[in-house]
């Protein structure tokens, strides 16, 4: 991928130096997080059985053994629990307190941390029911209805994913948008790493539009007598937002999130980037007069792809229309994004 370079002109001491564009902020599309209040009361029931994952004769101890029951069973109420950065999570009971464990059979067993309490869902493609596959995040085996039992009290399992209804769940109708979002969070993730497990098809591009300005550096207030040449060291955060799910919002460095930048670059028109500061520079001089503050700012060039992504975890590939968020170094009218210097006798915000 090509990045233009962009020739920082000389600041001199201003109230407001601004270097290249000047367009109207255009607002960021907000992260539709998975609403984790929809997951909080949340029963686990299998395609194959019709019946919910419970407690075994609801016994509230460490080490009970997980089975299916019909309704209203005795602890059949569930929680997503505690998330990890890649959006794998624990499922817990609502009543004894404790995570689902991996193993066979499944038992619950205190939730303290340890790697084989944490899953991930998976969408089940052209399921009716809307059914999840109930992922370990350590060696991706589905959460299973032992031999696919057709009673109550049948036990359940971690079992190689094989794509078969004992190994399908469905959720209530109002925590479904919720755990599609959590799925799409650890698909990302996975993408970011594992390139061959995504693909990107784009079917529209908005036009290029600054985000709302940022401040990239320290704030400096000049209490002395006489202006001040100051160098700001910038530390710029940038990143991708999806309309869907995941959000890759932290502060990137060569090589971060390379993988999604790689399917979304090929669709995109416009320069595409990591690190808008391998392009724009890492600092900049501002004379910062006396009894003032001094800061730069960042007007960040971004569009709005929509298309489709291709996830596929071993084989079993399903897909999410999304609308992604996507930062530009340039784009084919000239636009660019773009560092503010800015000086102030107050400061109240960076967009001030």
């Amino acid at each position: 991928m090509t990045i233009s370079r962009r020739v920082l002109a000389v600041l001199v001491a201003a109230a407001c130096v601004v270097l290249g564009l000047a367009a109207s902020t255009a607002t960021a599309v907000p992260r539709q997080a998975a609403d984790v209040s929809t997951l909080g009361q949340i029963t686990l029931q299998s395609v194959s059985n019709g019946r919910a994952l419970d407690v075994q004769n609801g016994t509230p101890g460490a080490g009970s053994i997980l089975v299916t029951n019909s309704a209203p069973g005795y602890d059949e109420s569930w929680h997503v629990g505690a998330e990890g950065s890649d959006a794998s999570f624990t499922v817990v009971n609502n009543t004894t307190g404790e995570c689902v464990d991996s193993g066979l059979p499944l038992r619950q067993q205190p939730c303290d941390g340890r790697a084989s309490e944490l899953w991930y869902f998976q969408p089940i493609a052209g399921s009716a029911q809307h059914a999840f596959m109930i992922r370990h995040e350590g060696d991706s085996n589905c959460l299973d209805l032992w031999y696919n039992a057709q009673y109550d009290d049948a036990w359940t399992d971690s079992y190689g994913c094989n794509g078969s209804t004992a190994q399908q769940w469905v959720l209530p109708a109002t925590a479904y948008q919720s755990a599609w979002n959590l799925a799409v969070d650890h698909a990302a993730t996975q993408c970011q790493g594992t390139p061959s497990s995504c693909s990107w098809t784009a079917t529209a591009q908005s036009p290029a539009a600054p985000l709302p300005t940022v401040c990239v550096s320290p704030v400096w207030y000049n209490a002395t007598s006489a202006p001040v040449p100051w160098t700001f060291s910038i530390n710029n955060t940038t990143g991708w937002a999806s309309t869907i799910g995941f959000s890759l919002t932290s502060e990137l460095t060569a090589g971060t999130a390379a993988a999604l930048q790689a399917k979304v670059s090929t669709t995109v028109s416009g320069s595409t980037t990591l690190n808008i500061s391998q392009t724009l520079g890492n600092s900049l001089t501002l004379t910062v007069p006396t009894a003032q503050y001094g800061w730069v700012a960042l007007s960040e060039l971004a569009t709005q792809i929509t298309g489709d992504w291709t996830f596929d975890t071993q084989g079993f590939p399903w897909t999410a229309d999304d609308t992604v968020t996507v930062p530009l170094t340039t784009d084919p009218s000239g636009a660019a994004s773009i560092y503010v210097a800015r000086t102030s006798p107050t400061f109240t915000s960076c967009s001030a």
